[in-house]
């Protein structure tokens, strides 16, 4: 009986000292501490930037990380990306990536942090790492104490567990291809469904708006509420055959994308022409000079007119603006940095 409660209490042992290393300054967690901070990795997920340093390829990317740090001493503290903040490979040494931040996305990583005695911060650092890798986090802050030397505590990074937000880097690109081609052009889309949320009505109302400017800039008021309605459809018939989208992500963070859009769009510039063309043939040829005949006229040609308008493509790719909501990608439209699909889609516009 003494035996078996011998090996009991030696199991106990076991499990308490376990325990205890486990909190010991060993680098095999994402949490850690020592005698000045408790650090640990809040989250972390794959990013886009705007820029060279932004793009990803098969193998590497930059993963943004965000730490809990919690400064249990007595006198404040400093932990900056400059110094105080690395990435271990193995042996090698690494930095975090400085300066990347962007308004749009609302991205500001880490630099210089002061964290106050008793005080706990959430730290943004972002990384450039592998897919798939093991890495090491070393955290060495500054004390305001200069006398006072803080060891460096290390927090394991496994990329591998953030391999679903990598996956996902791409989905606004396709949430945009489908938005477009489902609302705008009147096509199939099997991805609109999964990747989009958006109100139908008011982005199509915004498209019938820039192209009813375009109808009064071409016609006088006499066209009925119901020939705009069906020379609205006619050229949407147009832009289904002949417009297309190809998109592009250039940027994606804190459920926020900016979206680059290639296009080719049946483009009305050249339909006050077409209209003044077709009126002054009617006048030309019956000597009839009431201009409400002539206008009947041309509106009866409209399908005509559509289709012989020229295919042009933008000199330059729009910009748009997403915002991630309920898990589904939408066009903020309101976004001053934005360009307009509507008017892209709908009207004389083009870049």
């Amino acid at each position: 009986m003494k035996k078996i409660n011998v090996l009991a209490l030696a199991f106990v042992l076991m499990l308490v000292l376990a325990a205890c290393n486990s909190s010991k300054e060993t680098g095999g967690s994402t949490s850690a501490k020592n005698k000045a901070i408790e650090a640990s990795i809040d989250s972390a997920s794959y990013i886009l930037v705007d820029s060279d340093e932004g793009a990803t390829s098969e193998e590497k990317g930059l993963l943004k990380v965000d730490l809990k740090v919690k400064n249990v001493s007595k006198n404040s503290i400093s932990l900056s990306d400059y110094d105080g903040v690395y990435l271990y490979e193995g042996d090698e040494q690494l930095s975090p990536k400085t300066g990347v931040n962007s308004r749009e996305l609302g991205l500001e990583s880490s630099s210089s942090d002061k964290i106050g005695a008793g005080k706990q911060k959430k730290l943004t650092f972002i990384f450039e790492v592998k897919k798939d890798k093991k890495y090491k986090i070393g955290l060495q802050p500054t004390s305001s104490d200069y006398d006072e030397e803080i060891d460096e505590v290390t927090l394991t990074l496994d990329t591998k567990k953030y391999a679903k937000s990598y996956n996902k880097l791409k989905d606004p690109e396709k949430a945009l291809q489908a938005y477009t081609e489902v609302l705008y052009l009147n096509k199939e889309n099997v991805d609109y469904d999964k990747y989009v949320t958006a109100d139908k009505t008011a982005v199509i109302e915004e498209q019938k708006k820039a192209f009813n400017e375009e109808l009064k800039g071409a016609f006088s008021n006499s066209l009925t509420d119901k020939a705009k309605k069906d020379f609205f459809n006619m050229y949407k018939d147009v832009l289904k055959e002949k417009a297309s989208v190809k998109t592009n992500v250039i940027a994606n963070a804190n459920n926020k994308a900016v979206v680059e859009v290639e296009y080719t769009t049946v483009n009305l510039s050249d339909l006050y022409s077409y209209v003044s063309q077709l009126k002054r043939a009617y006048t030309d040829e019956t000597k009839d000079y009431d201009t409400k005949h002539s206008e009947e006229f041309a509106a009866s040609k409209f399908k005509d007119i559509v289709n012989e308008l020229e295919t042009k493509e933008g000199s330059r790719p729009l910009r748009i603006f997403m915002v991630k909501e309920d898990g589904k990608w939408t066009v903020k439209s309101s976004d001053l940095y934005s360009d307009s699909l509507g008017k892209t889609f709908g009207s004389s516009y083009i870049r």
